[in-house]
This record gives structure tokens, C-alpha cells and sequence, in this order.
């Protein structure tokens, strides 16, 4: 998936958005497991959160919407 400098800012990112319940990241295969909940946020959304934090390179700030 990523580098490790780029898979911790996804995961900082992804600590500030409200719905997410877990956050598991597996260093070695470069992946992230997440558990959320579907009446506060969608998987698109986390999806979307996702693709600008690797596009920006840095924890990105969320806006209402995105959360």
C-alpha cells in the first residue's frame, strides 16, 4: 500500500475522524484495518480521506463534511 512515513499519516489522519472505532496497522504488509460505524460515516468517505492524505504527503485537516 504505502511507505511507512506515508501509512502513519494516513493513521494520524484517520484518528481525528469521528465514526472510525479501530484503527489496526500492519507495518509489515503496509496495511490498514478499520472498523467504523456506518450511520457516521461511509466507506467512500474513508476511502476519500485516505487518497488526499497519501496525495498531500502530511496528516491532512478534515472539514465537517469529510467527517
Amino acid at each position: 500500500m504505502l511507505c511507512h512515513r506515508c501509512l502513519m499519516n494516513v493513521v494520524r489522519t484517520l484518528s481525528l475522524v469521528k465514526g472510525l472505532e479501530e484503527i489496526h496497522v500492519n507495518l509489515e504488509s503496509k496495511k490498514i484495518r478499520i472498523t467504523y460505524i456506518d450511520e457516521e460515516i461511509s466507506k467512500d468517505d474513508i476511502k476519500n480521506i485516505v487518497n488526499k492524505s497519501i496525495l498531500s504527503g502530511k496528516v491532512i485537516k478534515l472539514t465537517p463534511k469529510a467527517c
